[in-house]
């Protein structure tokens, strides 16, 4: 993709307005003329068939750009002593292997696990 300094250069609108045209297409599904009618309703005045063009040119660049990142992590089981006690260890990791959440559980089950995987994912 060229540079946003040749983007502006090349084109009416500066790449932020067409960045976020193009964006409002993906992330909030809607219509070409409702791109059209919102970017109106914040003062810029854009046709249905430019931001047509821009979603065809810079969509894919836009779309990866924009798309939500889902974090990902490993989970570790373990069965350690604790206490005198035998217990199941839960630990989520991240890629950088910094330690998220453990959690000790007494029985290795379903409804342990899915706590486990319930309070993990509300807190990250």
């Amino acid at each position: 993709m060229a540079s946003k300094e040749r983007i502006d250069k090349q084109h009416r609108y500066p790449w932020a307005v067409i960045e976020t045209a193009v964006q409002l297409y993906f992330q909030q599904n809607m219509t070409f003329r409702s791109v059209s009618e919102k970017m109106l309703a914040h003062g810029v005045e854009v046709s249905h068939k430019t931001v047509y063009e821009w979603v065809q040119k810079f969509g894919d660049n836009v779309d990866k750009k924009s798309r939500k990142r889902i974090p990902s992590y490993e989970v570790e089981e373990s069965y350690v002593k604790c206490n005198g006690d035998w217990k199941y260890m839960y630990r989520a990791r991240d890629r950088q292997d910094s330690t998220l959440s453990i959690c000790m559980r007494d029985k290795k089950n379903l409804a342990s696990a899915k706590s486990f995987f319930k309070k993990n994912l509300e807190s990250n």
